[in-house]
């Protein structure tokens, strides 16, 4: 029975994998995965990454890519380098149709490819460390994961070689002695304190504006723009109201209109508050006509009719 079994799983698999038909070496090569070989997992993976078009950014098979998958997991499993190596190439970066367990197997697989001396790997950690919503701990910690990371690739290079990664080891263009050493300075000047709190920030936004609710996008903008607010921060006011506003909310647009006025530094700032204030106004707003009133002194009289014009052009887009 057991035999059985093991006969109709490869004939199950053989049934997915299309390229093979009619080619006896390839049926070996599928007999010889299920049976446990390592290289011949590692190259069925291949076979059907190749089949998915995982080089190509914007037409990848996600049914080949899971076959994929399956097979460089069996092998990395066994330790297998270079199907670990293609893993978290799939892991770093995954399609917006793939499991949603795959990102999450990334860092545990990052972390063995380093202990294993693998330098892309090493590179993409200290990328990862450098960001506080990666971070599972005090950002400071991470920060200095980073920089050691990053440190280590100088430290292994021969001196005086100016190139770490040549073209195409991880980007289409070379990374440098250089742009690492900048990086690493970067990281030390950072103020873990405040960029935790930035990316508080940027999650709590996020959070909303996935809920849906622009009333609710509406109430943190008015919790960053209070000035004696622990959490003010009059940028991420503006991005809170001016995604509702962008959605019609006749709340945000003049409060969005608001903050800009208030906080203009030049006749942009002023030409974007009137488009918003005009929406307000448009809208029934009943504060709106005088906010707009005020904007409209600030502008120069003869681009008036232009830019009312362009304005209610725009503001008949909004919410599409």
């Amino acid at each position: 029975m057991k035999r059985f079994i093991a006969g109709f799983s490869v004939l199950f698999l053989w049934a997915g994998a299309t390229w093979a038909t009619g080619s006896e070496d390839k049926l070996a090569l599928l007999e010889a995965a299920v049976e446990g070989d390592t290289t011949a997992q590692y190259t069925l993976a291949e076979t059907y990454a190749e089949e998915a078009g995982i080089h190509d950014l914007f037409d990848q098979d996600i049914e080949l890519l899971k076959k994929a998958v399956h097979w460089y997991e069996k092998a990395a499993e066994k330790g297998h380098t270079p199907s670990q190596k293609a893993l978290a190439s799939i892991y770093l970066f995954p399609l917006d149709d793939a499991p949603p367990e795959w990102s999450t197997k990334w860092l545990p697989l990052a972390k063995k490819l380093v202990d294993k001396g693998d330098r892309k790997a090493q590179y993409d950690l200290a990328r990862y460390y450098s960001f506080p919503h990666n971070c599972d701990t005090r950002f400071r910690q991470c920060l200095n994961r980073a920089i050691g990371l990053y440190g280590g690739l100088l430290k292994d290079l021969p001196p005086g070689q100016a190139t770490v990664f040549r073209a195409f080891e991880i980007s289409p263009r070379k990374i440098t002695r250089q742009e690492i050493e900048t990086e690493i300075a970067r990281l030390k000047a950072m103020d873990p304190e405040a960029q935790e709190k930035q990316s508080a920030m940027d999650s709590l936004l996020y959070s909303t504006r996935k809920s849906g609710s622009l009333q609710a996008l509406v109430g943190l903008g008015d919790r960053w723009a209070a000035p004696d607010s622990a959490e003010a921060s009059i940028s991420m006011a503006k991005k809170a109201y001016e995604y509702a506003a962008e959605k019609n909310h006749p709340e945000a647009q003049m409060k969005y209109a608001g903050i800009l006025y208030q906080h203009a530094k030049g006749i942009g700032d002023y030409q974007n508050a009137y488009l918003w204030a005009m929406a307000a106004t448009m809208n029934g707003y009943p504060s709106a006509p005088e906010l707009l009133a005020k904007i409209t002194q600030k502008l120069p009289e003869e681009d008036l009719p232009a830019m009312e014009a362009e304005a209610k052009r725009a503001i008949n887009t909004l919410g599409e």
